[in-house]
């Protein structure tokens, strides 16, 4: 089979498509032929330097077909059309993942090559109505927004949610099943492009935090949906009601954010980490998009052989939405023609 295999950190000159062994499913684990699988940060932040063993197949994002059953697997069959759940051994607590839960994709084997064994407990069927690309673009991304807006939000009618840094893959997320679910979504940006396209998928208005005032043209919210870190922390916070809760689920701004602790105490504020999201969740958000009329914002599709030019394009500043690779580009193709 054809695969990226990640060989030297740094650029996207590091990622080499190569020929590797077809893969052979095991006891309780499936085989899926990749159709389309998405990039996200992660793969990024690997890329330029995590401490991996290399060479490393990225991606934690894929839907397919099964093509191969191991033994032991019940309730899936070859022919089943399927998406991952990214994660691995997450356990029965719903408050945060097992000290060992990790996802698809380093140290294992990823999803940027023509085929993957998982645990059969890994796959669920494809949303109905929903293309390949738009099923590949939603397990890492999407799980982690239904997370932080539903079980650590408490996001629904009458409640404002603001999710910073509109544009990327989980914000984009965030802003249409925060809508979704009757919930007032605004965002932050820099672009006014970015803010009419936030619009478009839901959002009733959103702010330039370039202005140093933009807290006071925000506030008050109920959540704020944070992934950007560093010093938006104390900006973000002073958005929140009193009783307010910023649920943090990124660093890419900044890995030190600082507050003011008497307003915090004293405006009952909490502060909710999150990364994620369990089995469970999955589930309910793909029980939701079964039901729903959104879909996945799509910035950009490449073959599995440019895979270096979609890491180019996760840097570009215009970028709004998930980057994927078609890895079955015919029948990728073919699919999101006929929707």
């Amino acid at each position: 089979m054809l695969a990226v295999e990640l060989r030297a950190f740094g650029g996207p000159d590091g990622l080499v498509l190569t020929e590797l062994p077809e893969p052979q499913p095991g006891r309780g684990e499936v085989r899926v032929d990749l159709v389309a699988a998405a990039l996200n940060r992660r793969d990024w932040w690997i890329r330029r330097g995590r401490k991996v063993a290399l060479p490393a197949v990225l991606g934690s994002d894929g839907a397919g077909i099964v093509s191969a059953v191991g033994p032991d697997v019940e309730g899936v069959s070859v022919g089943d059309e399927v998406v991952l759940y990214p994660g691995i051994g997450w356990g029965d607590d719903e408050s945060a993942a097992a000290d060992d839960f990790h996802l698809i994709g380093v140290p294992g084997p990823g999803t940027h090559a023509e085929q993957i064994v998982v645990g059969a407990d890994q796959v669920r069927p494809r949303p109905p109505g929903w293309s390949w690309l738009e099923a590949a673009a939603l397990p890492v991304a999407g799980l982690t927004a239904w997370r932080a807006l539903v079980t650590c939000g408490d996001a629904g009618p009458g409640k404002t949610v603001l999710v910073t840094g509109a544009g990327g893959g989980v914000a984009t997320f965030a802003v249409q099943l925060g809508a979704a679910l009757g919930a007032r979504m605004l965002v932050t940006t820099s672009s006014t492009t970015k803010l009419e396209r936030a619009r478009s998928l839901g959002a009733a208005d959103g702010v330039d935090y370039r202005h140093p005032g933009w807290p006071d043209r925000v506030g008050p919210v109920d959540v704020v949906l944070d992934s950007v870190g560093g010093d938006v922390w104390r900006c973000a916070l002073a958005c929140l009601r009193t009783g307010g809760v910023l649920v943090a689920f990124g660093d890419t701004g900044g890995e030190i954010g600082s507050v003011p602790i008497a307003d915090f105490f004293f405006g009952y504020l909490r502060i909710q980490g999150t990364t994620l999201g369990s089995p469970r969740e999955f589930d309910a958000l793909l029980a939701h998009c079964a039901e729903a009329s959104w879909r996945p914002v799509i910035d950009s599709v490449y073959p599995l052989a440019e895979a270096a030019e979609a890491h180019e394009r996760l840097d570009a500043p215009d970028r709004f939405g998930k980057v994927l690779l078609a890895i079955d580009a015919l029948r990728a193709a073919e699919d999101r023609a006929n929707r």
